[in-house]
This record gives structure tokens, C-alpha cells and sequence, in this order.
């Protein structure tokens, strides 16, 4: 017997894409904009550390303001609108069911994106925290907090009404996801800004606040579309799917518990710094596994790797979230920490996860997600295959920048020898190598920007001459 074609799988899948494609698409929009900024900002603050001078007659463009915005347009801004985007079309797939009064969500998001963007007026003028990766005003926090859960709704009621009666891995880490982050915001804010603790206290919810907004929000959402693009883009099934469970949970309560190895050597229980150190190694498991579902899926099938854009930048995030787990291993040993604390390491090992691992695995999202809705593809693979070299290359520099800088501060401290203004001048090759990464970033995002409004332009100027055809043939 027949199927008719308004039953395929292919209408099926076309439905939902329609159901969600113009939210999509202003996540999309809003990601790419805060990411250029954030560039932006990123590379005036290296500027600024190579030229000190460089835009110092505005108290809005000192070194602290700078970097609380470029963490701010980061994390809430190009994080948080690349998660929306992509999470909820692959649990719409996964779950073969249309997202159902999508205009809410994308109020949702025009919402997000205000608070966010009085947020950065705040910093500006002033208006901020003392506290690294919350450094927004506290009167944002509950329009967040009120978007969020406009957001974050759907995605729970999407799984709720699955067609099927299965789940996949992905569907585990992006609902996941989603219920932490209210969790982790709600605990931050309250015991930061809006009920203080006293004393060490703070530092302990502060170092348990960044912990968990990276472990327990992006990475969750980017390990999500690491399990459902690999196996897609590859035609190749996750190697040794069964332990992806495992690796589930136990990623999860390790990475959760791990936070408090900010604090080795400070004012704090030694238990807690103990017991995270424990968790923290532990993270050897997940990390073997997902070596073996992720890397061991990709090198299964090279041919593919090769010749798939979005599985390149997939691949070299998911290597890089790897071996950022060894560094986080690494840094817990008390030995390490002695060396490395107090040091540009720490920043370079939160650039690696937010640049070396998120940042190129959703760039690869969307370089299949935007033709896919579209239904149009590249015309030729030039700049997008230019933008990930340049990605990857702009990454790699940094992060050397950074860990060499910070290696040479840790020895120079135990130096009694050396003063502060010494060891601070001995950075100058490090500083400007970072310069040169972050320059390097700022060009690729922004030919990113460009590939991904392009194809946008170019299937609109696609469009349009199709309707005005059809307006003038007297026989439609």
C-alpha cells in the first residue's frame, strides 16, 4: 500500500521545523550579535593589556568594565541564545513533536535579550557586581530569571508529549540542562545579591555558582548536540553507546561537586576542598567515556570527518572538552594549584571551555542548522572552511598565551626575588600573543557573523523574485 507523502518522515520533519524556525532563527541572530560583540570586547581588554592607555578616557572602558561585559555577552548573551536555539530544535526532532505556540517563546527571547542588554548599560555606568561571570546588576536577575522560565518551558513540555517512547542521550543532557540552570541562577543570586551571606561563605556559593554554570549548563547542552550531530553527520552509530549512561551520571555528580578546588589553600573546611579534589579526578571516567562515544564515533568514519564542515568544528570541541577535563584533573592536585593559583591558567582554562569546546561545537550547529531550516545550502565551502581554520588557529594561540603566561607567573611568585611589577613586565610576549589570538578570534566570529547572514540574504534574494513572478503571471 501507498504512504501518502503529507505522512512522510520528511513532511513530518518539516512540520516541525516550521513549528519552530522564526524563534530559531532570532536565537540565532541574538548568539552571532553577542558574539561579535563579545569579540569586540575581547579584544579591546587585549588591547588594553599590551596599551594601557588605549581608551582610558572613559571610565565605561577601564579594564574591570570591559571584562565584566565581555563575561556578561559571553555567558548570557552568545551562550545562553546558541543554547535556545539549537536545544529545542534537537528535542523537537528527537521527540518528533511540534513546538507548539512558538510566537511565546520568541517573546521569551525579546525579553532575554532586553534584560541583557540593560544589563550591559549597567555595567557601563557602573552598576555591577564584585563577582566574575555575575558581574550584571542584580535588578536584571529576575527579568532573567522571568524569561528563562518562559523559555525553558517549552522544552520540558516538548519531552513531556515525546511521540516516542524512548529517550536519547541527547534529550538526557539538554532537559537536564535546562532544570539545572534556574537551580544554580536562583542559589547564585540569592546568596550573592539578594539575601548576602558573610565572610568566606561567598567565596564558597561564588567558586560553586561558576562550577555549575559551566559544568551543569553549557557543557550539558553542548555534550547534547556532540551526541546527536556526531552520529548524524558521521552515518556512523555512538561507539559503544551503552556506557553513555555511565558517562551521563557520572559526569554530572563528579562535575557538580568539583567546584570548590577554586578555593585549595583558602580560609575554607578542608573537607570541601578535599572532597571536591576527589570528584574532580574522578572526572577520569566520563572523560574516557566520551573520548570513546565521541572521538571513537568521528575516527570510526574519517572520510566523513574530512569533508563535513560542521563535523570538523564538532570534533575539534569535543577533543577540546577532553582534554580540558585533564587540565581540571590537573589543577586539583594541590602541588598544581600551589603553581597555578592566582595565575592567568584559571582564565585560560575557562577561554578553553568556552571558546575550545562550546563555541566550536555550536559554530558547527549552526553551520548545519541554518541551511538545514533555510533548505539552502553553501554555494561554495570557501569562507565557512576559512572561518574554522581561523577559529581553531585563533584558539589554539590564545590558550598557548595563556597557559604559557600563566606557567611563568606561577614559577616567578615563588621567587621571593622578583617583585610584583617585575613579574608583571616579564608577561609583555605572553600579552601580545594573546593579542594576536584574540584578533585572530574577533576576524573568524565575525566572518562566522557573515557566512551565516549571507546564506540568510541569499536565500531571501531567492525568494523574492519567485513572488514577484508570480504577482505578475496571470495564471496563478
Amino acid at each position: 500500500m501507498s504512504v501518502s507523502s503529507a505522512g512522510s518522515p520528511h513532511d513530518s520533519l518539516n512540520t516541525i521545523d516550521n513549528s519552530i524556525n522564526k524563534a530559531v532563527f532570532y536565537f540565532i541572530l541574538s548568539a552571532i550579535t553577542w558574539l561579535a560583540l563579545s569579540s569586540l570586547l575581547g579584544l579591546i581588554g587585549g588591547i588594553k593589556t599590551v596599551i594601557p592607555s588605549f581608551l582610558s578616557t572613559n571610565e565605561g572602558f577601564t579594564f574591570g568594565r570591559i571584562q565584566a561585559m565581555l563575561n556578561t555577552t559571553l555567558l548570557m548573551g552568545w551562550c545562553s541564545n546558541a543554547i535556545f536555539a539549537v536545544a529545542f530544535w534537537i528535542m523537537a526532532r528527537l521527540s518528533s513533536t511540534p513546538i507548539k505556540h512558538g510566537g511565546i517563546l520568541l517573546i521569551a527571547g525579546v525579553i532575554w535579550n532586553i534584560a541583557l542588554s540593560l544589563a550591559l548599560i549597567g555595567i557601563f555606568i557602573g552598576d555591577l557586581t564584585a563577582y566574575s561571570w555575575m558581574e550584571f546588576p542584580s535588578y536584571t536577575s529576575g527579568i532573567f530569571l522571568l524569561a528563562y522560565t518562559l523559555i525553558a518551558v517549552w522544552g520540558i513540555v516538548t519531552y513531556r508529549h515525546k511521540q516516542n517512547d524512548y529517550s536519547y542521550v541527547s534529550q538526557w543532557y539538554i532537559l537536564g540542562g535546562l532544570l539545572w540552570f534556574p537551580w544554580i541562577f536562583v542559589i547564585g543570586q540569592f546568596f550573592i545579591n539578594w539575601v548576602p551571606v558573610r565572610g568566606v561563605l561567598q567565596s564558597i556559593v561564588h567558586a560553586w555558582y561558576i562550577n555549575n554554570v559551566f559544568y551543569l549548563w553549557l557543557c550539558p547542552i553542548a555534550l547534547g548536540a556532540c551526541y546527536y550531530f556526531i552520529p548524524k553527520l558521521s552515518n556512523t552509530a555512538i561507539r559503544s553507546y551503552h556506557l553513555s549512561a555511565l558517562a551521563f551520571w557520572t559526569f554530572v555528580l563528579f562535575a557538580s561537586w568539583s567546584g570548590l578546588t577554586y578555593l585549595i589553600g583558602g580560609p575554607v573546611p578542608v573537607w570541601l576542598t578535599t572532597t571536591s579534589i576527589v570528584f574532580a579526578v574522578s572526572l577520569i571516567i566520563p572523560a574516557l567515556i566520551f573520548y570513546t562515544n565521541l572521538i571513537g564515533t568521528a575516527l570510526s568514519s574519517f572520510s566523513q570527518f574530512k569533508n563535513n564542515l560542521a563535523l570538523k568544528f564538532i570534533i575539534f570541541g569535543s577533543a577540546a572538552f577532553i582534554l580540558h577535563l585533564f587540565v581540571k584533573m590537573g589543577l586539583s592536585i594541590r602541588s598544581v594549584d600551589a603553581l597555578a593559583h592566582f595565575t592567568m591558567i584559571y582564565e585560560a582554562h575557562h577561554w578553553h571551555l568556552i571558546y575550545g569546546f562550546f563555541s566550536m561545537v555550536f559554530f558547527g550547529a549552526f553551520y548545519y542548522l541554518v541551511p538545514t531550516l533555510l533548505k539552502h545550502s553553501y554555494k561554495s565551502n570557501v569562507l565557512p572552511n576559512f572561518n574554522f581554520v581561523l577559529s581553531a588557529l585563533g584558539i589554539i594561540i590564545l590558550l598557548v598565551a595563556l597557559y604559557g603566561a600563566g606557567w611563568q607567573q606561577g614559577t616567578q611568585f615563588a621567587n621571593a626575588e622578583l617583585s610584583f611589577l617585575q613579574i608583571a613586565n616579564d608577561l609583555t610576549f605572553w600579552m601580545q600573543l594573546k593579542l594576536v589570538g584574540l584578533t585572530i578570534l574577533f576576524i573568524a566570529n565575525l566572518l562566522f557573523a557573515f557566512n551565516v547572514v549571507a546564506l540568510l540574504l541569499s536565500k531571501l534574494l531567492d525568494v523574492l523574485p519567485n513572488f514577484s513572478n508570480d504577482e505578475i503571471n496571470p495564471n496563478t
